[in-house]
């Protein structure tokens, strides 16, 4: 017998479940018509239709697990059984309905088919004894394609069913796998988001804090020097002055994500307090500039430029050897520009384009990226021994805030 396909285990009980009906309804029958036979004859009917049910129901069960040889053995008990029964009782012609739906569950295709001819032709030739009729050919000839019919009709049904069975369950782990890749992008972008985050608040912090402790360390060197002494002392209080705003801004990212100078301070306010600590910690004077018609603007965009400045201001610190830098905020109609411009030794862009944003390499990238979120851009200007300018544009709405 076809092993079943996937998915399908309950049509194939189903499809048996009617034949063992069908089988009993026409044993039932077989039965009742001992009623008009001899003694004898109608002992040897029940036996024959006994014997028959038993092998039919008992063998049933167990067969797909059964080898081939035994599999042809229970067919072969079955057909002999049912030979028997039309010789003793012209109503066992019935039985070969059985016998075809038996024929194309057990064995293959080729053999099922021969089988269920053999069968029939079997049938037509026991009523030539008793006179042969059209009824008698046609009966058993339809039957025979009816149940092949049916039978193939069944076998269709079952491979639609389980090819849409297939295509439903590609379909499910074609969307988890969609869900799973939404979700490690989600995953991606999050860690790089907060990867910038660092970088612009407790990264840019810290690299303040350590230029102030290493100015600090140069002044406490010269002990003969009152005047070196206090410079010292004053550059561990801006270290610590640095180090409590970058806690607040870090227990503010992990709160909010929201800077928690811009939580207490106007964005203008935060930009000054940003450029007095880092210009302290670089040596260098940082202006800050406002032009247009000041208007409160969305957090998230105000977010953007802050840190966009914060990464700027700190590449000026850590690599220009700048003197002076300016940083000016436009207002316009329909968008706010950020320009960072300083005074110092400038570098070669194409280097930095071809730069992989690696650990410790990710500031330029993350002022981008920041601009790009909000839907603007950011653009670069500078040369080797000239000045650098660093512009991020962003829109903002008209109404509302998003």
């Amino acid at each position: 017998m076809s092993t079943p396909l996937p998915g399908v285990a309950t049509d194939e009980d189903g499809l048996r479940n009617g034949i063992h009906i069908f089988t009993a309804v026409l044993l039932m029958v077989a039965v009742a018509s001992s009623f008009q036979m001899a003694l004898i004859d109608a002992a040897i009917n029940l036996i024959l239709i006994a014997a028959f049910a038993a092998v039919y129901f008992l063998g049933s069960i167990p067969v797909d697990s059964w080898p081939d040889g035994k599999k042809q053995a229970w067919i072969v008990l079955l057909t002999a059984l049912w030979i028997g029964e039309m010789v003793v009782s012209p109503v066992g012609i019935y039985l070969v309905f059985t016998l075809f739906f038996v024929y194309l569950q057990v064995l293959d295709e080729l053999r099922g088919v021969i089988s269920v001819v053999f069968a029939a032709s079997v049938a037509v030739i026991m009523q030539i004894p008793n006179g042969l009729t059209f009824g008698g050919i046609m009966g058993p000839a339809v039957s025979a394609v009816i149940s092949l019919a049916v039978y193939y009709a069944y076998r269709s049904i079952q491979r639609i069913s389980s090819e849409r069975e297939q295509l439903i369950n590609q379909l499910m782990d074609t969307r988890a796998q969609l869900a799973q890749s939404e979700h490690d992008q989600g995953v991606i972008a999050e860690r790089q988001r907060l990867a910038h985050e660092i970088h612009d608040t407790v990264a840019q912090g810290l690299s303040s804090i350590q230029l102030l402790l290493h100015a600090a360390e140069r002044e406490v060197r010269d002990t003969n020097n009152a005047h070196a002494r206090d410079n010292a002392l004053e550059r561990i209080d801006q270290a610590r002055r640095a180090a409590s705003e970058n806690l607040a801004e870090a227990r503010a990212m992990i709160a909010a994500l929201t800077p928690d100078s811009l939580s207490r301070h106007s964005l203008k306010a935060a930009l000054e307090r940003m450029a007095d600590s880092f210009g302290q910690a670089g040596e260098l004077s940082i202006e800050v500039d406002i032009d247009g018609e000041v208007r409160e603007l969305p957090m998230p965009v105000e977010a953007a430029l802050l840190r966009i400045a914060q990464g700027a201001v700190g590449n000026v610190v850590k690599h220009a050897e700048a003197s002076r830098c300016r940083i000016t905020v436009t207002y316009e109609e329909d968008e706010v520009r950020l320009d960072v411009v300083d005074n110092g030794r400038g570098f070669d862009l194409q280097s930095v384009r071809t730069r992989r944003a690696e650990m410790g390499h990710v500031g330029v990238e993350a002022m981008r990226r920041r601009a790009e979120e909000r839907g603007g851009q950011l653009t670069m200007e500078s040369q080797p021994g000239g000045p650098t300018a660093v512009s991020a544009v962003l829109p903002t709405p008209v109404e509302g805030f998003d």
